[in-house]
């Protein structure tokens, strides 16, 4: 049977992009469909934009840090209405990186509209029929809205809205203290918002690990114009004769009160785009979750794929980067690949930065019990940290009975960047001790916390050999003081 295309990509975000681009680097007849506008929720509704509100709170606050520090600096007068124009011209910068103006030069067919599935090799789109031998389903995820009373008859936003608000509101609540609830609180909070975050859970950032979140909890609680409720559930919204939205809330423990806000921003969690595909009609099977996969990211048709956000199970944008290769790959070529999911790093640009892989010390202890390994580092004896004047956070390192590194948890400021070197170990398998020999460069973040780590996983490493535990103990001249060199490291 003849095709139309080789492959079909259903949707334009970082899955979609990237898997197109992909296919049509192997010299595939490759299209891209999309409904909406190009570029997928990462760059118009969520990565892009938030990092760019917090950027701009976080400048604002490096001076009123550096004033409380001793130096007299000129105070800036934020202009709060140019900040959302200035926003949107961040995106089209970054929409212009992207280039989708010069896809089709590349052979890259782009077809605007809903696609729906009439079987497994053909869709219908504007009424007309596009057929392929293989597909990939891009179509990302939407807020999740949860069934709180009044919240239906309130004006609310999403973060796939509250980027179009033409100032920054006097106050807000927002829903959710994951990793989009805890960014957007602190960028409008930073920008003279006063925020109130509402968590169901008994702690922000559940995913991450419990002693770090707690802290984070705290340094958050201390931030001019933010305070976060945790174990508190939204009962009832309802609107004002002023205009305020007003939240009847209650604690676990039974106690009810209330808040008023000028907005509100729901920041629950994320659900697949499956409405309107008609997946039965191809075959493919999904959940409430999304699109089941297989390991190399097939459906139940195997023709069909799905990638990024509409996959899961995790819901980030590096990964959808990552599923995408996989799935433009395994749609291509003869040979399959399998993903996997052990490796993944994420980050909570929060303040300080939350960074997190592998496992945390309650999941590795579930698993391996004692035979594990713990190194705390706080940020007080990072020279360049007390140089900043930033030492709040502390870095936690787990390591294995073999001192591999199986989880590390940064909260400390350029977390970001420091996450990828113990990515790298970890994903070798590699013990964190290795690290022990290459120089640092002085003083960096990098050698104050990773090599400074490292160098701890070494001297454990040395005292539990047997040979140096020999000569420590019975050789004349030597005594085990290896103690105050960890302590001093």
């Amino acid at each position: 049977m003849k095709f139309q295309y080789d492959l079909v990509v259903i949707g334009s975000g970082l899955a979609g992009f990237t898997s197109t681009v992909f296919a049509n680097g192997l010299g595939k007849k490759v299209a891209m469909v999309e409904k909406g506008k190009l570029g997928g929720a990462c760059t118009w509704n969520a990565c892009v934009p938030s990092k760019t509100l917090l950027q701009i709170g976080r400048r604002v606050g490096q001076i009123k840090k550096y004033n409380q520090n001793g130096l007299k600096l000129v105070s800036v007068n934020l202009q709060t209405e140019n900040i959302m124009p200035y926003l949107h011209s961040v995106l089209e910068d970054i929409s212009g990186v992207d280039d989708f103006d010069n896809l089709e030069k590349t052979g890259i067919n782009i077809l605007k509209g809903e696609a729906v599935f009439t079987d497994r090799h053909h869709i219908s789109l504007n009424g007309q029929v596009v057929s392929a031998k293989h597909f990939i389903i891009a179509t990302g995820s939407s807020p999740a809205i949860p069934p709180v009373e009044g919240l239906a008859d309130i004006p609310y936003y999403t973060n796939e809205t509250v980027f179009d608000i033409k100032s920054i509101p006097s106050s807000m609540i927002v829903l959710g203290g994951g990793p989009a609830g805890i960014e957007l609180g602190l960028a409008f909070a930073w920008l003279g918002c006063k925020v109130d975050i509402i968590e169901m859970a008994e702690r922000i950032l559940p995913k991450d690990d419990t002693e770090l979140s707690g802290l984070l909890l705290d340094y958050l609680n201390a931030e001019e114009n933010l305070q976060i409720h945790v174990s508190t559930k939204a009962i009832r919204f309802q609107k004002q004769d002023n205009g305020q939205l007003k939240l009847e809330m209650q604690t676990r423990e039974g106690k009810i009160s209330e808040i008023t806000a000028e907005t509100v921003l729901v920041a629950v969690g994320r659900r697949a785009n499956v409405a309107g595909l008609a997946l039965e009609k191809a075959g493919v099977k999904y959940t409430a979750r999304g699109i089941s996969v297989n390991s190399k990211l097939q459906t139940s048709s195997l023709n069909i794929f799905a990638a990024g956000d509409v996959a899961g199970p995790i819901q980030l944008g590096m990964m959808a980067e990552k599923q995408a290769i996989l799935a433009a790959s395994n749609a291509c070529l003869p040979f399959k690949q399998s993903i996997r999911y052990d490796d993944v790093a994420w980050v909570t640009y929060s303040e300080p930065q939350m960074a997190h892989i592998g496992l945390t010390e309650d999941e590795a202890r579930r698993k391996y019990g004692n035979n594990i390994r713990i190194i705390r580092y706080p940020l007080t004896k990072v020279r360049r940290a007390v140089m900043d004047h930033d030492i709040r956070g502390m870095c936690k390192f787990v390591l294995d009975k073999h001192d591999r590194l199986i989880g590390a948890h940064l909260l400390c400021s350029q977390a970001e960047n420091l996450i990828h070197e113990l990515q790298i170990v970890k994903c070798l398998h590699k013990p964190l001790s290795r690290l022990h020999t290459i120089p640092h460069i002085y003083p960096t973040y990098e050698e104050g916390i990773i090599k400074r780590a490292a160098d701890i996983s070494y001297t454990m490493k040395m005292r539990r050999n047997p040979f140096v535990r020999l000569v420590l103990r019975y050789w004349h001249g030597y005594k085990d003081k290896l103690d105050t060199v960890i302590n001093r490291l």
